[in-house]
């Protein structure tokens, strides 16, 4: 008997500064086809990166703009006997207005210790339980590894002139609206071709500068692995969103020594596939501190 497909949705527990500051507000949306109050989600169309997939669902059912923020988990249940899985992550207001539709006729923004009530004890009351202020408010920061670029014994120039190859072409663009969702505002990249290439169609799209890396190449990292160390760290502590590329063999122990380095458990898995990448959530109370890490294996 065949096996039943998964269904994969997303979605993310939207919220914003409470009047007057005190805490924040999450916001819960109505469904007249079940008549139950909901944290915003959905299907992810095919080959959607789930970020993207719970950024437009929030969009669709709230009418909100919205930043993604650290994950929040996930739930799992049957649709009409199929196994679904529905992912969700913090996302903070920036904009819009909700308007009724057919599948959302109501709207309501509540403090979390009081939305949780309203939602479904088996499905996204947990997504919500333990939310505040100090567990949404971060910025991301993220760790690519370079996109697809061929075979490195076929290459038979200098390996740091290697460039992409069509697959990587078309990795690169797709992860240049992951990036802009995340609103990076500082580009890092090892001074390897294929490095900067994977980075180059947001960078050009979003008018930024791909800033060159020595450190944070293969032989960079190889020959002072401290500074390097030192480099990363720094670029991540910085104030605002950014996204560093790297190679396959330097990105392992430098994300091991930066978990070390920002108080975060080190992932039991420290390597990514081409184009894969590590979203590292820092706290923003209190010294920079890495307070999620998440890991997505790849872009197409």
């Amino acid at each position: 008997m065949a096996r039943k497909k998964l269904i994969e949705a997303a979605g993310g527990v939207l919220w914003r500064s409470a009047p007057g500051h005190a805490g924040i507000e999450v916001a819960l949306v109505h469904r007249p086809k079940y008549d139950d109050w909901s944290i915003p989600k959905g299907k992810l169309t095919s080959g959607e990166h789930p970020v993207l997939g719970a950024l437009r669902e929030v969009e669709e059912e709230t009418g909100h703009i919205a930043e993604p923020g650290r994950p929040l988990g996930e739930i799992h249940y049957l649709k009409e006997g199929v196994p679904k899985r529905v992912r969700y992550w913090a996302m903070r207001a920036t904009g819009g207005s909700f308007a009724a539709s057919e599948e959302v006729d109501r709207m309501v923004w509540l403090p979390p210790q009081e939305a949780w009530q309203h939602l479904l004890p088996e499905r996204d009351r947990k997504i919500v339980v333990g939310v505040d202020q100090d567990s949404v408010a971060t910025r991301p920061c993220l760790i690519v590894r370079h996109a697809s670029a061929g075979d490195r014994s076929a290459w038979t120039g200098d390996d740091r002139d290697r460039p992409l190859d069509a697959l990587g072409d078309g990795q690169a663009r797709a992860l240049a609206p992951v990036l802009a969702a995340y609103h990076v505002q500082r580009v890092h990249s090892a001074d390897v071709l294929r490095c900067q290439q994977t980075l180059a169609p947001f960078a050009e799209a979003a008018r930024l500068t791909v800033q060159s890396e020595p450190l944070l190449s293969e032989t960079g990292y190889a020959q002072q692995p401290e500074l390097a160390l030192e480099r990363l760290v720094t670029l991540l502590k910085a104030p605002v969103p950014s996204v560093v590329c790297s190679q396959g063999r330097t990105i392992p122990p430098l994300v091991t020594a930066t978990c070390a380095a920002l108080g975060a458990e080190v992932p039991a898995d420290p390597t990514l596939p081409k184009a894969g990448m590590f979203v590292l959530h820092l706290t923003m109370t209190g010294p920079p501190c890495i307070g999620d890490l998440e890991r997505f294996d790849r872009i197409l």
